[in-house]
C-alpha cells in the first residue's frame, strides 16, 4: 500500500460516524435504512458517509430490490487489511460501539423472530 493510500484511508475514518459505521459492518452486511436506525441518524447523512467509505474502499454495497446493502470490502492487500482490522479491534471496547452492536443484535434477533412465525 502507498502511503498516499494509507493516508486517504486514515483521513476518512477520522469520522465518529464512519468509525461507528464500520464497527457495525464487521457483522456483515447491513441495509443502509437499518444503520440510519441504529445510529439515530438522517439517511442523507448516513449516505454521505457510506459514499466517502465507498469512494475510499473501505465499504462495498449491493442493491437487493428496493434497499442497498452495505459490507466491508475485503482489503486489496495485507497493509490495507492489516490496517482495518487494528481499526475495527480497537473500536470493540468503546462505549458507543458497543451499543451499537447491542441495538444491531437485537434487531437481528427480532428479524429471526419474525420470519419464524
Amino acid at each position: 500500500m502507498r502511503i498516499k493510500k494509507a493516508r486517504q484511508i486514515l483521513k476518512t475514518l477520522a469520522d465518529d460516524t464512519r468509525l461507528r459505521i464500520i464497527n457495525l459492518l464487521k457483522y456483515g452486511a447491513i441495509p443502509v435504512g437499518e444503520i440510519c436506525e441504529i445510529l439515530e441518524k438522517e439517511q442523507s447523512n448516513v449516505s454521505k458517509h457510506l459514499g466517502r467509505l465507498r469512494l475510499t474502499g473501505i465499504v462495498e454495497d449491493k442493491r437487493r430490490g428496493n434497499s442497498v446493502l452495505y459490507r466491508l470490502a475485503k482489503p486489496s492487500n495485507l497493509a490495507h487489511k492489516e490496517l482495518i482490522t487494528a481499526i475495527v479491534k480497537g473500536l470493540s471496547d468503546i462505549e458507543v460501539f458497543k451499543e451499537d452492536v447491542k441495538t444491531l443484535k437485537k434487531k437481528r434477533g427480532a428479524k429471526t423472530r419474525r420470519k419464524k412465525k
